[in-house]
């Protein structure tokens, strides 16, 4: 299946909602000791009524002993809807593949503090009726410095099953694939105002990471006749990333304003760069507002194109076309564009224990290169309610 980027995407993404998000982000710090249980739903949904996802997903916080925190996730996603399968017709209107699936997902991490370590064991599960993931994590973070400065690192692995190939290019059979993450980053206190993270993650994806969802476009006698083939990618992924952050605490605005920068890069050759931009201020007492952009560019896959050059090569014995070998795909999630996310959260505090969550944001993609058609980017609304319990 696929879905928006970001929460999950079948073979392409995975359903690794919590490892990578933690480590990605830099994570292993203890939540002010207050145990906490939150609730979100969010309602995604593209325009032209092309996909729409509904996510219930629930988070607790809970501190079991003075030294020992225990954090748990568990989601639910409803999808439903229709997304390009990377064909067009003769007018250069994308084919689109219909999709509904469910997927399941649950995580459970400890922190457990060493002395001037903080160490967080993590397990994770998620469950799809094409996709199953197991993951396991063990991170460190070591403070110092008069716990002005922390270190950070980290170490994940999932074990992931995909059902390959759609209906209609039998057999579906189930296909091994392996993540193998690891980070080292640091966060700095650089004044009473200001903190500055930084963290280098490595990856490393082998198995079946193909997207059965997904079409090559083979044009054996030039542009406007199109034979498909299935979307075959390398076996193998390297990827790297560097994330860093500033946050700056603006005292007279009772306010905070955060950046954030992300390098991206890949074997498959693909490049990004992603900026966000969020400011957090108190109005009043009893509410918080927060206001949020983020900008990503892409490059381009190796293997990716809308057309591909023959050969036209037929069954001697059926006359039906023969889908080309090697590596090849027209999903447009791996041609170079660019997104835009922006919108506005705002939190209400009722009282010291209880908070309420409402916000909105739009998500948009665009194409940067000549071949590729606007159509096949989605464009979408994205809807957030939710509360938090503290105690």
């Amino acid at each position: 299946m696929t879905a928006r980027p970001g929460i999950f995407s079948g073979p392409l993404g995975s359903a690794r909602l919590f490892l990578p998000m933690s480590l990605a982000f830099g994570g292993w710090q203890m939540a002010n000791a207050q145990s906490q249980l939150d609730y979100r739903f969010e309602y995604y949904k593209e325009d032209d009524n092309r996909m729409t996802i509904e996510t219930h997903s629930i988070h607790f916080e809970q501190q079991i002993i003075d030294s020992i925190m225990a954090r748990g996730d568990l989601t639910y996603d409803g999808i439903s809807g229709a997304t390009p399968t990377g064909l067009v017709d003769p007018t250069g209107k994308p084919y689109m593949a219909t999709l509904k699936d469910i997927r399941r997902a649950e995580g459970v991490e400890l922190d457990a503090k060493l002395g001037n370590h903080t160490l967080t064991p993590a397990f994770t599960h998620s469950l799809e009726s094409d996709y199953e993931s197991y993951g396991v994590s063990l991170g460190d973070a070591v403070d110092f410095n008069d716990k002005n400065t922390t270190l950070k690192f980290g170490f994940s692995h999932n074990f992931d099953s995909a059902l390959s190939s759609p209906t209609y290019y039998p057999p579906r059979v189930w296909k091994e694939k392996q993540s193998t993450e690891g980070i080292i980053g640091i966060s700095q206190l650089l004044s009473p105002k200001a903190i500055f993270s930084t963290a280098l993650t490595f990856g490393n994806d082998s198995g079946y990471l193909s997207d059965p969802y997904r079409f090559a476009a083979f044009e054996p006698f030039g542009p406007g006749a199109e034979f498909a083939a299935p979307d075959t990618r390398p076996s193998h992924r390297n990827k790297e990333v560097l994330y860093t952050s500033l946050t700056y605490f603006v005292v007279p605005a009772h306010a905070s304003i955060e950046g954030s920068y992300r390098f991206y890069h890949d074997s498959y050759g693909i490049l990004s760069h992603t900026l966000e931009l969020s400011w957090h201020e108190w109005l009043g007492s009893h509410v918080i507002i927060e206001p949020r952009f983020r900008f990503s560019e892409q490059s381009a896959a190796d293997f990716y194109t809308t057309g591909f050059p023959g050969p036209y090569v037929t069954d001697p014995n059926t006359g039906a076309y023969i889908p080309p070998s090697g590596i090849h795909s027209s999903d447009y999630r791996l041609s170079e564009l660019y997104t835009l996310d922006y919108g506005l959260q705002a939190t209400f505090v009722l009282d010291q224990n209880t908070r309420i969550i409402v916000g909105y944001h739009r998500y948009e993609m665009y194409g940067l290169d000549s071949s590729t058609p606007p159509a096949m980017y989605p464009k979408a609304n994205v809807i957030t309610i939710g509360f938090s319990l503290l105690w």
